[in-house]
């Protein structure tokens, strides 16, 4: 959906675009917890509280959704989900910074097996770019400290996925109009463009509301689980974008790349595997004092 909408629209203002689905995300969520009263609202969040806290998450949420939406115009969609494979790395790195993970030798290990993997793919890319693979780096290293932030600060804050994106939402939205009016806006007016989304009213609308129900999982995952699942499940996502791109498009795909995809999802499974194996050694005495 990002592709078809940032190339086939043609609508080449990632920000505005970005922008629109999170202003449907941050309305519906809105109207389930507080117009339908669908789902309960316990969070209390200070005016001071959401300028600190909330807002700098917002900000690398907005810069992953520009440079994410960008790249569709530099790289193919195959290319940019194998680009993805290397999110973990990133976002291992960030956790360590942040004392969120403690790093061993088997991790260290899994964690170069898929930045080799990743080396390989980006090598066998037959159209590459590498203004498109900096603009990837530059998502994924946003993406990696917005989900550490995330994690952070869902750290005692009884608050559901609806909730989440109710206040994330317009943070991020803040964001991404503050940038388009700079960068977008004047290119937008001078080219008569602005009348795209009315011209193309169901690609935008589904685009908006699958946003939203990817922002409401993303958050839903993080709150019961971790941003490492969540990167665990996205390889899994990755994999099957790949195949959809090279079924509906008609992309290339060569033997080095699937090479390198393949090494990437098999050191990120190593990691996944030590990670629980981990987590159960860190139960297991608690477990035991317990009884």
């Amino acid at each position: 959906m990002n592709s078809a909408c940032a190339v086939c629209a043609p609508c080449r203002y990632p920000m505005t675009v970005a922008g629109m689905g999170m202003f449907t995300s941050g309305l519906f969520s809105y109207v389930l917890c507080h117009v339908t009263k669908t789902v309960e609202a316990k969070a209390v969040i200070t005016p001071s509280y959401w300028l600190k806290r909330i807002m700098p998450v917002g900000f690398f949420m907005a810069s992953t959704l520009w440079a994410g939406n960008l790249v569709y115009l530099y790289l193919s969609v195959s290319f940019i989900q194998m680009l993805k494979a290397f999110t973990p790395v990133i976002t291992m790195v960030a956790l360590f910074i942040a004392h969120l993970e403690t790093p061993t030798g088997k991790m260290v290990g899994s964690v170069l097996g898929i930045a080799l993997g990743t080396a390989l793919a980006a090598y066998g890319e037959v159209h590459n770019s590498v203004v498109g693979v900096v603009i990837m780096f530059v998502s994924e290293a946003c993406e990696a400290i917005r989900l550490v932030m995330t994690q952070l600060l869902l750290q005692g804050l009884k608050m559901g996925p609806f909730e989440g994106v109710m206040w994330l939402a317009p943070a991020c939205f803040a964001w991404l109009m503050l940038g388009a009016a700079v960068v977008e806006w004047p290119a937008m007016v001078r080219a008569g463009h602005q009348g795209i989304p009315a011209q193309h009213p169901g690609l935008f609308i589904l685009a908006a509301c699958m946003g939203f129900a990817v922002n409401v999982l993303a958050y839903a995952t993080i709150k019961l689980a971790s941003s490492l699942t969540l990167k665990v499940l996205g390889c899994v996502k990755n994999a099957l974008v790949i195949v959809a791109a090279m079924i509906l498009f008609a992309e290339e795909v060569t033997v080095l790349q699937g090479l390198g995809y393949g090494i990437s999802t098999a050191a990120f499974g190593l990691y996944t595997h030590i990670k629980m194996a981990q987590i159960a050694g860190e139960a297991a005495p608690v477990k035991a004092a317990g009884s």
